[in-house]
């Protein structure tokens, strides 16, 4: 009895303990659990310099706040990376803005930036020093991360920063991550860079399409000059050298419109150069046009020989955008000019920066002065021709020879004609757009829109213009037809030489064949 009692006695205790323990090993999990995750952050990540090390800051209270240069950051905002590191999303604290760093943070860190800043709810507009240590903002030196190579620029006067961090162009807002702020240049102006929409990158993709159409005609076109050597003079070789060079600016286009290159990287620089180099020597090629018709009709006449004359005009339409290129590469890799006019190829975008007197002097102003002589050119050929007729009808009627070379050359001065309005007008057409200013993003010009489709489409009109002719599929028939009976010929009399010699050598052979042959000649 009294060991059953001892035993009674005893078995409570037990089970106390294992409830002691048990409620011991639950609280250990529970301060296990609950207590670094105040201090390690329940916040979602972020990512890239967004994300700042938070490994020195400090606790500050007992849920889980810390603190980190001045700054407080909830448990919402900063986490645990995979290796253990505590890190911050500082745009959750401050407002970020991204600056338009093209190489490392330590190569263009700027402190201060003055910007025209706006405040819908008090101040109004008014402009601003963002200085790298005020604890409102947070300088992020690189590229934001919307950019896929390509990135519109906005000058100074051209945009407002709103107080909360977002920039104001136009009718549209783009948020810290749409934009960055420029180093302000040699007069303290701070322009900025903002991504393209969807809407605009749905643009280039379609005008890049547009582009690639047209390709396919322009190949034909040079190749159907190289396959027929009765096309091949000198207003033919200038027509093919201005094929090729349009050739190799509309493939350069649509490859960059549909973002392939990234910006800044080695591709980018060199297509930009290459781009404006065969965008000029398409201009110049246009100009050695004007100016051989206008030289025909000229009444001139030289000793100079078709192929030295084509010889010049290589010279010129190949070797004057070589010149240009060259200086263009001199201003942008020396200090002999300001950098406010340098062309800085490749710095912002693929091409050209976008300043008004930049594009003006290295691409505008050489196409209005191209544009200009061809228009006298085709100006004052139109009135020889127009003199011409009037006073030498009866005469050109008479000279039927002299005649048809007339109508040659009047004829192909009425494709020149064509061929000017479609690329002359288009680019003169696009200069004065430019010279009005681009619009808004938030709005689409459909003059903008025209000119894209018209230097779509210009391929196609060259070939129908310059291929698609009678004349032209007669010479290529007559070619391929001509080969093809060549080769039927050249078999036929392989087969007829072939017969004829084992004849001849049976003939050897034979003596009967070679006194019948004798008595033959001694006949007569």
């Amino acid at each position: 009895m009294v060991q059953c009692a001892a035993y009674r006695y005893r078995a409570p205790i037990r089970r106390g303990t294992w409830c002691w323990w048990l409620c011991c090993w639950l609280g250990c999990v529970l301060c296990l659990w609950w207590g670094p995750s105040r201090v390690s952050g329940t916040g979602e990540r972020c990512s890239g310099l967004e994300a700042i090390d938070l490994t020195h800051a400090t606790v500050v209270s007992d849920d889980g706040v810390i603190e980190h240069e001045g700054i407080r950051y909830a448990p919402s905002q900063y986490f645990r990376d995979e290796s253990g590191v505590r890190r911050g999303c500082v745009c959750r604290v401050r407002q970020c803005i991204y600056v338009c760093c093209m190489t490392t943070a330590d190569q263009c860190a700027v402190s201060e930036f003055q910007v025209n800043i706006t405040d819908p709810a008090g101040a109004g507009n008014h402009t601003e020093d963002l200085m790298a240590d005020d604890l409102r903002y947070y300088l992020l030196y690189s590229l934001p991360p919307c950019h896929d190579g390509h990135m519109l620029s906005l000058f100074w006067d051209e945009f407002l920063l709103h107080s909360g961090g977002q920039l104001a162009y136009g009718t549209s807002l783009f948020g810290y991550e749409n934009f960055c702020l420029q180093a302000p240049d040699e007069n303290g102006q701070v322009n900025a860079g903002f991504c393209e929409t969807i809407d605009i990158n749905v643009a280039h993709r379609w005008y890049s399409i547009g582009l690639l159409v047209s390709i396919p005609f322009l190949v034909v076109t040079f190749v159907v000059y190289a396959l027929l050597p009765e096309m091949q003079n000198v207003p033919g070789k200038s027509l093919m050298c201005y094929v090729a060079a349009l050739t190799a600016t509309y493939i350069l286009l649509a490859l960059m419109r549909w973002g392939v290159y990234d910006l800044l990287s080695p591709t980018c620089y060199i297509t930009g150069y290459m781009v404006y180099f065969t965008l000029l020597a398409g201009f110049f090629w246009l100009n050695v046009m004007s100016f051989d018709i206008y030289w025909t009709f000229g009444g001139t006449r030289g000793r100079t020989t078709e192929r030295r004359k084509f010889l010049f005009y290589c010279l010129y339409a190949w070797g004057t955008p070589v010149l240009i290129l060259s200086l263009v590469l001199l201003f942008d890799h020396t200090e002999l000019i300001g950098k406010a006019l340098r062309p800085q190829i490749g710095d912002s975008r693929c091409y050209l920066k976008e300043d008004k007197l930049v594009e003006f002097l290295y691409m505008y102003l050489p196409l209005l002065v191209l544009v200009g002589v061809n228009v006298f050119f085709f100006g004052v050929t139109a009135r020889r021709i127009y003199q011409m007729e009037q006073a030498t009808a009866t005469a050109l009627s008479s000279e039927s020879r002299r005649h048809a070379k007339y109508e040659k050359d009047r004829y192909r001065f009425s494709l020149y004609v064509r061929l000017f309005t479609i690329m002359g007008v288009t680019w003169t057409v696009e200069i004065i757009s430019w010279l009005l200013g681009k619009p808004s993003v938030a709005s689409s010009s459909w003059l903008v829109y025209a000119l894209d489709v018209c230097n779509c489409f210009a391929g196609i009109a060259i070939f129908f213009l310059f291929v698609w002719k009678q004349k032209v599929k007669t010479l290529l028939l007559q070619r391929f037809t001509k080969r093809r009976a060549t080769g039927r010929k050249g078999h036929q009399a392989y087969a007829t030489s072939t017969i004829s010699t084992t004849q001849s050598t049976e003939a050897k052979h034979d003596p009967n064949t070679t006194i019948t042959l004798t008595d033959m000649t001694h006949a007569n």
